[in-house]
């Protein structure tokens, strides 16, 4: 149970980037790679994760932003230990210059966060916790079957308008939808749609087959695991009727064949006047029962498309989805003693009523904090083992880390679900985090209700939290 048992001391290794000093971990929340692929930023750093809430994500980075300067040095063909050590000169902010899909150069100030080594942030403890709200929390991996070839003479950032190749009669009403998807993806990116001159075409292929083999009363068909994938819609993850790509199937499981892919033409750059093929994606799909090839698209079409500019694995398309729901009052506790504050975050819900660094908190929400690491550890094991039966099993996955029973909240349960949190043997004093929810307070307070004790003296606050939500998704 890799999600229950982490100890908090391994949430330090989550900072993708420090500056450090002696006392003080200053996050800047994001991570890079020198990248090899000669389509985008060769020899430069390109950014790969960025921490949801961090200063980089303030700042406004974007995944696959390469960056080009440092404090204005130059990246190009400089090794990565040079790159961190760049982020250290400046103590309260960096300066870097990146380009990306529609964006040639820009230069973004990144305030740095600076906080004691010892502290725990609440995003911290609300991925801790994860079992309060899975429905909250979430941290999945999932796989589409996409082969991707690309021209190594294109450099991708030289694109920053598309158009699409003519559409065939019969076709033409499905070939307007997925153009639709096309341009709403790629306008999001930064590119923009040019019908008179444009850099790049876009053209598509499909096919959607009825499998002649299939037997309807295989025994066989309702065995496999449900495939999950996220929804850019809703910001969800959602079962769909596909096979996952690393699962043998049998043959006569199979309902549907799905096919789709998509080309992008070179037409200013390369061969002035020519169509040279720079990019193409394909996908097949086998389909557990009839989804439709819109349907596919409209939620499919988008995944696919972040693997543009930066494929990574060519051969498949890997995703890591990572969904974060909170209660944020900007307190932060000592890693080593869970009851002491030891920073506020300045201009927080905390702070702004009074609350400080050196403060020991007593109770939250009437819930004890008269505890310790292990001891909580422990009784937070019992609490998913003992409320197991209150979780809805046909909303089962496993998540990033491998565990396999990871389920949401049955609904019908919420009230008997309310009630265990309340069990005091369960110590869930970090549930103030989820407490928006039903199923951890039947009443859903807007106010929390803090005790602390300060050099001997007992003071009682109420304040109002901010909820916090962030989704994240990388493609590699």
């Amino acid at each position: 149970m890799k999600k229950i048992i982490f100890s908090f001391l391994s949430f330090m290794t989550i900072i993708a980037i420090n500056a450090q000093t002696s006392i003080e971990t200053c996050n800047l929340g994001f991570s890079f790679d020198i990248s090899s692929n000669p389509n985008w930023g060769e020899h430069e750093p390109v950014i790969r994760s960025i921490i949801p809430g961090s200063p980089a994500a303030r700042a406004g980075l974007k995944l696959n932003d390469i960056i080009m300067e440092v404090n204005g040095k130059g990246t190009y063909l400089k090794p990565r230990s040079t790159i961190m050590s760049w982020f250290d000169e400046n103590e309260k902010e960096m300066e870097i210059a990146v380009r990306n899909l529609g964006q040639p150069f820009r230069r973004v100030t990144i305030k740095k966060n600076c906080r004691p080594k010892k502290a725990i942030s609440e995003a911290q403890l609300a991925s801790v916790f994860a079992f309060y709200s899975l429905e909250d929390v979430q941290d999945r991996r999932f796989l589409i079957p996409i082969k991707t070839t690309t021209n190594p003479n294109a450099q991708f950032s030289d694109y920053l308008t598309f158009d699409f190749a003519p559409a065939q009669g019969e076709t033409a009403a499905i070939d307007a939808r997925i153009n639709a998807i096309f341009e709403t993806v790629l306008t999001e990116r930064g590119l923009s749609r040019d019908t008179n001159d444009p850099d790049f075409i876009i053209q598509t292929y499909y096919s959607y087959e009825n499998n002649s083999a299939f037997n309807p009363n295989s025994p066989t068909l309702n065995t496999y695991r449900p495939t999950w994938r996220f929804d850019m819609r809703n910001k969800r993850m959602v079962k769909i009727p596909v096979y996952s790509p690393s699962e043998a199937v049998k043959i006569n499981d199979i309902m549907y064949n799905l096919e789709f892919g998509y080309r992008f033409y070179d037409r200013k750059f390369m061969e002035p006047g020519e169509m040279v093929l720079i990019w193409e994606s394909e996908v097949k799909e086998r389909l557990s029962a009839n989804y439709g090839l819109e349907n596919y698209l409209e939620m499919n079409l988008p995944l696919i498309l972040l693997k543009f500019p930066y494929p990574g694995n060519l051969s498949l398309g890997t995703y890591q989805v990572n969904h974060l729901k909170y209660n944020y009052t900007g307190i932060n506790y000592n890693m080593d003693d869970l009851k002491t504050i030891v920073s506020v975050d300045t201009d927080s819900p905390a702070d702004k009523i009074g609350i400080q660094a050196g403060d020991v908190v007593k109770r939250i929400q009437n819930h004890s904090f008269n505890h310790d690491t292990k001891s909580l550890t422990e009784s937070y094991r019992h609490f998913i083992a003992e409320t197991m039966k209150y979780r809805d099993e046909s909303t089962r996955y496993t998540d990033a880390n491998g565990f396999d029973k990871c389920m949401f909240w049955n609904i019908s349960h919420y009230n008997e679900i309310a009630k265990a949190f309340e069990n005091k043997r369960y110590k869930t004093a970090f549930s103030y985090l989820f407490i928006f929810n039903q199923y951890v307070d039947w009443e859903t307070p807007d106010i929390l209700i803090i005790e602390i004790d300060r050099n001997g003296k007992s003071f009682t606050f109420s304040l109002m939290p901010e909820i916090i939500t962030h989704s994240t998704i990388l493609a590699y």
